[in-house]
């Protein structure tokens, strides 16, 4: 037997080598397979690349690929297209090895391998796949770029008065484009492309809609609450603040359980957001300070809340009475280093089942603001009582010396305040009937004393007064005798010029004491 298997191994090694020609060992069909050509039928792509050696193959598909780099690709998203070309999304061949594949056919393996393989082309072309890619940074770069600038932000339904009326804006979904995945379809796209002539691949894009929709903003048509107060418009810098602040909270909308922040709604309180110095509550004392004057801003829409019926989550009351509202019906701010997170601010929330809308205004010393939604019960009406429960004056005036100045000067640098406990008190009547009597809160007003600032300079040393008189022997009365000769207070608590100082509210300017909403 094993002399049969032998015989028969020798007659089968002849024959294949009679059937191989020049093949007549396993080392020749290794040998130098680089330097050989490409056998007859093969392929690469569509490129003939028989009897080419291994470079040559090379070429001739480096040479397509460089054609149809010049072909575009348009990407759609959202209505709109931006094209690159594949040379532009770095294009490349990704299986440059075929090459040498290609070249090794029918000459590697054991002799029965070599000859299925060139037995095989003699019936059919064997083809190699050319498989580009897009270089990834690039392709990621285009659609950063180019389209997600495509992207579309949802749009709420707005609503607008103007003439007296009310105009509503429809909503809009929001489109906006999946960078990750719509890299990955451009590259997808290219890999399996039959064709790269006028390519076009749509962009993933996530769609999402409004959270409220129009139909809610129609219910928007009756006055909840109005409130105005007056000012001197002839305080340009305290005016310019009064009027920005305002303008700010004009057209806000809020519906159903959300909360405003009118510190944040105001803006940033700098003169580069638009707002001016004047005199404004620093504690006890009247200092200057930019925004001053947004307090009566708050303070009229609060008191506009209140008759609205408004959920009142935060508010606070000034440290001195101001003189533009009664007492215990003012309301202060103090943003401190961030107005979007203040000390003190004013926040509102809509606890109705339906949208309101705010209109404000300011101009010609009157600030003015109306609070408009769904008057759900006509007959039931609002009423707010506020009560003076002290109000007590400061007795002593405050006499600062100033040795740059002369004997006989003296200028009035503070005013007096009273110290004031107020309540506000909520009626409610329903066809006219009482129905409810709740007291909201009780406000505490620090006193300030009157401060004069007086020259020194050539007084004797001994500290007595010149002999021109000019300032009393007891040092209680300034030059212009204002103060009366007892040393009495007058009995108005506001400056004697009638003006009002304005106020935005230092970090540490409420009352300890203090009670908030």
């Amino acid at each position: 037997m094993k002399i049969r298997t032998t015989l028969f191994s020798v007659v089968a090694a002849g024959l294949m080598a009679v059937m191989l020609p020049g093949v007549s060992s396993r080392a020749e069909g290794a040998v130098a397979a680089k330097d050989s050509v490409i056998a007859e039928g093969v392929y690469i792509g569509d490129i003939d690349v028989s009897g080419m050696t291994e470079n040559e193959a090379k070429e001739a598909v480096d040479q397509y690929v460089e054609e149809i780099e010049q072909g575009e690709i348009e990407v759609e998203a959202n209505g709109e297209s931006a094209s690159v070309t594949m040379a532009e999304l770095g294009l490349y061949w990704a299986n440059r090895e075929a090459a040498e594949e290609a070249v090794t056919l029918g000459k590697t393996g054991n002799i029965i391998r070599r000859y299925k393989d060139l037995t095989a082309l003699e019936h059919e072309n064997h083809v190699y796949d050319i498989e580009v890619a897009l270089d990834e940074d690039k392709v990621s770069d285009f659609v950063e770029e180019e389209i997600t600038a495509f992207d579309q932000e949802v749009v709420e339904p707005d609503l607008e008065r103007s003439g007296g009326k009310f105009h509503i804006t429809e909503g809009a979904s929001g489109i906006l484009v999946n960078a990750a995945a719509t890299e990955a379809a451009i590259q997808e796209a290219v890999e399996n492309a039959e064709s790269y002539r006028n390519m076009k691949v749509e962009a993933v894009c996530e769609v999402t809609e409004p959270e409220h929709d129009a139909s809610e903003l129609e219910m928007v048509q009756d006055v909840l609450g109005s409130y105005t107060t007056t000012y001197n418009a002839g305080n340009v810098g305290r005016t310019q603040s009064l009027e920005l602040s305002t303008r700010r909270l004009n057209g806000v909308l809020i519906y159903p359980g959300e909360t405003i922040s009118v510190s944040t709604l105001m803006g940033e309180r700098s003169e580069a957001g638009g707002y001016a110095s004047a005199e404004g509550y620093e504690g006890t004392r009247t200092v200057d300070m930019v925004g001053a004057g947004i307090c009566q801003t708050a303070t009229t829409l609060y008191c506009a809340s209140l008759y609205s019926e408004l959920d009142v989550v935060e508010r606070r009351n000034h440290t001195k009475i101001v003189n533009y509202v009664p007492y215990s019906m003012d309301a202060t701010i103090y943003a401190g280093a961030d107005y979007r997170n203040p000390n003190t601010d004013l926040k509102l929330r809509n606890g109705f089942d339906y949208p309101v809308y705010i209109e404000a205004s300011a101009s010609g010393g009157r600030c003015s603001f109306t609070i408009y939604g769904y008057d759900e019960n006509p007959g039931r009406e609002v009423e707010f009582i506020p009560t003076t429960l002290e109000e007590t004056y400061p007795t002593e005036v405050t006499y600062v010396e100033d040795p740059s100045q002369p004997v006989g000067y003296s200028v009035k640098t503070q005013s007096a305040y009273p110290r004031v406990v107020a309540t506000l008190t909520k009626v409610v009547t329903q066809n006219g009937v009482e129905v409810e009597r709740t007291v909201l809160h009780t406000d505490k007003y620090k006193m300030a004393q009157e401060e004069w600032v007086i020259g020194t300079a050539g007084q004797p040393a001994d500290g007595t007064q010149p002999a021109d008189g000019t300032q009393p022997a007891d040092g209680s009365q300034p030059a212009d005798g204002t103060q009366s000769a007892d040393g009495s207070q007058p009995a108005e608590t506001q400056p004697a010029d009638g003006s009002q100082p304005t106020e935005t509210q230092p970090a540490q300017t409420q009352p300890a004491e203090g009670t908030q909403q």
